[in-house]
């Protein structure tokens, strides 16, 4: 039995609400790839380290890619593929803050963050199977994001974009 996607209840301090329908929690989904996209972008073009830029801007391509894969969806379910100007005010304005932190204070936040992201994209996959093939490239670059984040801090760092590269949409 797949268990992939059972029902999902939100993280305690979740991105959502149970009662969000599909077009708010696609909205969420898509802006999150428009700030993730800006916050990485930001964060990298900062940092003096090379290696720590070039990863920045791998996960910047991640996110730009994961959100066109979702046009699709966007645009089946009725929804807008802009970038919402408040989501990039505020992505601009995080990728200000987070600046000054350390590599792994930055990094260690993604634990948190995509545990979040992922009840997300798995409600979307739960309620519109329609969308199940976009909710599973977004599971699967979630997991992967966490993954990343997961060998960077264990000292991995060689082999930290191992499943990121590995995702169909990066080829």
């Amino acid at each position: 039995m797949d268990n992939t996607h059972e029902t999902v209840d939100p993280p305690a301090e979740a991105v959502f609400s149970p009662e969000d329908d599909l077009s708010v929690l696609w909205g969420k989904a898509y802006q999150g790839e428009v700030s993730g996209e800006i916050v990485f972008g930001g964060f990298g073009a900062r940092r003096e380290d090379p290696d720590q830029r070039r990863k920045m801007t791998v996960l910047r391509l991640l996110e730009v890619r994961t959100r066109e894969a979702c046009v699709p969806a966007m645009i089946r379910n009725g929804l807008s593929a802009d970038p919402d100007p408040q989501t990039v005010k505020e992505a601009e304005a995080l990728a200000e803050a987070v600046a000054p932190l350390a590599w792994s204070e930055f990094i260690g936040a993604f634990e948190s963050i995509t545990t979040q992201f992922l009840a997300l994209y798995r409600r979307i996959g739960e309620i519109s199977p329609d969308d199940r093939a976009e909710s599973d490239l977004l599971v699967a670059h979630e997991e992967a994001l966490r993954e990343f984040a997961r060998r960077e801090l264990a000292g991995r760092t060689d082999d930290s974009l191992a499943l990121i590269e590995a995702l169909p949409h990066m080829s």
